[in-house]
């Protein structure tokens, strides 16, 4: 019988396995995929997450890896237009680092904090007790007192348990690779709105570079074209898929069930806070549970994302219709303070 079972070991699912595991927990953290391992991601860690993870003891690694300190934001219209936003320099930096990297350095720290970890695990099935869960899948059977969902946007558990809303009509897919950065890419995210969608390409260290295209279904072989083209990828690139990129937000906790990251709340990914948000809704999560206190989690989660939602919906529009992002590019050029507003809101430094 374990204390906690955590499905899912990427940043949120290791973050809360780690502070459980540390308190003196039992735990178990099951992970379908074996480390590192990439993701479809941004590959952007924000500085909202710095607070977190030097509680987690883990800062000084992911410095010491190999990554890109990003100095700013260009956009970029459909005119081809830009316009360039310094990012904050007080305070800890935004990050370009791939997902390989990161989310191997923070599974390994559960693992050095006492979690039971089975990788390459997958869940087949959920049933509820009375006083506990008991988890099939693949690798096993187990029983635990406290379940967390960590398994992103298309959560193995809140399918198992008929919790997983239905698809949105017309729902966008994000494709992503990394391939060897272009010489002209300096130490800003640029982000490209395009008529079938948009671009992000990041530097991510080692030389490398990430870029995430995203767009309707119906576009995608032609952004994907495109991206291609314009970066000389060859015909074998590999590419990376995810969808939904917007999808109903969950109850983030209730008895005995919990969840993280974007098993509780999907945000645009063009915001580049994903990972931010797993670091610190992990943590959160841990705290709450460790103290069975689900309403505490609650308060916390939407504390969390309160006065920021603003900008996801803002980010969504303007990736839905790129001309809106157009004019926010031709604003920022006759009035560059308002994206820089824009720019600290969404990669500024941790609010204390």
């Amino acid at each position: 019988m374990f204390d906690v079972a955590i499905i899912g070991g990427g940043p949120g699912g290791a973050t809360c396995a780690a502070v459980c595991a540390a308190s003196g927990s039992r735990v178990l953290l099951l992970e379908r995929g074996r480390f590192p391992r990439e993701k479809a991601c941004g590959d952007c860690l924000n500085p909202l997450a710095w607070r977190v993870l030097d509680k987690l003891g883990v800062s000084e690694a992911i410095l010491f890896s190999q990554h890109t300190k990003l100095e700013g934001v260009r956009f970029v219209g459909l005119d081809g237009g830009s316009v360039r936003v310094p990012l904050p320099k007080s305070g800890r930096p935004e990050l370009g680092i791939t997902r390989g990297r990161l989310d191997a350095i923070l599974l390994q720290n559960a693992r050095d904090k006492g979690a039971e970890i089975h990788e390459e695990t997958t869940l087949t099935s959920i049933t509820r007790h009375a006083s506990h869960w008991q988890l099939d899948s693949d690798g096993g059977s187990f029983s635990t007192r406290e379940l967390v969902a960590a398994d992103g946007r298309n959560s193995t558990v809140a399918r198992l348990l008929g919790l997983l809303p239905s698809l949105l009509p017309g729902e966008r897919i994000g494709l992503q690779t990394h391939f060897s950065a272009p010489k002209e890419l300096e130490a800003d995210i640029e982000l490209h709105f395009l008529r079938e969608g948009y671009a992000g390409l990041a530097p991510v260290g080692g030389g490398e570079a990430n870029l995430c295209l995203v767009s309707r279904a119906k576009d995608l072989k032609s952004i994907k074209a495109s991206a291609m083209q314009k970066y000389n990828l060859p015909e074998n690139q590999s590419w990376r898929s995810i969808t939904p990129l917007s999808r109903a937000p969950l109850l983030a906790a209730q008895e005995s069930l919990w969840l993280v990251g974007d098993a509780a709340r999907v945000v645009e990914p063009f915001t580049g806070e994903g990972i931010a948000y797993a670091i610190r809704s992990g943590a959160l999560c841990a705290e709450a549970l460790l103290a069975r206190r689900p309403d505490r989690y609650l308060l916390a989660h939407n504390a969390l994302y309160k006065g920021r939602l603003w900008v996801n919906q803002l980010a969504r529009a303007a990736c839905l219709f790129p001309a809106l992002g157009t004019a926010f590019v031709r604003l920022g050029q006759l009035f560059p303070p308002a994206l820089g507003l824009l720019t600290r809101k969404v990669v500024g430094n941790e609010p204390q």
